[in-house]
């Protein structure tokens, strides 16, 4: 992992991300902007305040790792940080049926204690079984320097009627030297660095033993 930050990042949470069990929320925008650093920022504030487990598909610092849909489906009173969600829901392993469980499963997740904050290009582009249970949405909106330090603006919306119709309520910026260190930014450089979750590999058969 990358260096981590210079100073411990402000743990706090804005006056609207009251966020419970059960909640999907989505960060979008465009490569680079700012949208992993955000649900890396919201999933740890909120695995502090509410005493929940971490757990991520990409290097987080103190986050526990997932890479299978096993994981997922044990997945109890935790924080989830799913980054490019698009590249396991595009994939043809989805059609399979245990991913049709898993999505069937995610409606349970708020009462097994479950928050999933998760990061796509575009919210139009998220497959329609996940874009039906979110209910916020983060989208960044550009960046600006001010007195030295970099700063990312995002717009904040409510997604009430799952519908498609995201209801803008406030835009807001982060300071993003504040969380630089809080994931793995060079992640997916490496050969074998992966985002999908898939499912888990089918054990080998036994071979047969041979008579003498």
């Amino acid at each position: 992992m990358n260096a981590g930050p210079s100073v411990d990042p402000p743990l706090r949470l804005l006056p609207f991300e009251r966020y419970m069990p059960g909640a999907f929320v989505g960060v979008f925008g465009a490569l680079r902007s700012g949208k992993t650093l955000m649900a890396c920022r919201l999933a740890v504030c909120l695995a502090r305040s509410l005493g929940l487990d971490l757990v991520s598909n990409i290097p987080v610092l103190g986050a526990r790792r997932i890479a299978t849909l096993d994981d997922l489906a044990s997945l109890r009173g935790a924080v989830l940080v799913w980054d490019e969600v698009q590249v396991s829901l595009d994939s043809r392993e989805w059609a399979s049926e245990a991913a049709r469980c898993l999505t069937r499963d995610m409606i349970l997740w708020g009462k097994r204690g479950v928050i999933c904050v998760y990061t796509s290009p575009s919210f139009a582009t998220v497959d329609v079984r996940l874009r039906r249970l979110t209910q916020y949405v983060y989208v960044t909106a550009g960046r600006y320097r001010r007195s030295g330090a970099d700063y990312a603006v995002y717009r904040w919306h409510e997604h009430p009627y799952a519908d498609d119709v995201l209801v803008e309520r406030y835009r807001f910026a982060l300071r993003l030297s504040d969380w630089y260190g809080i994931y793995d930014t060079l992640y997916g450089a490496a050969p074998g660095d992966t985002l999908a979750i898939l499912p888990a590999p089918a054990p080998a058969p036994a071979l047969a033993r041979r008579r003498g």
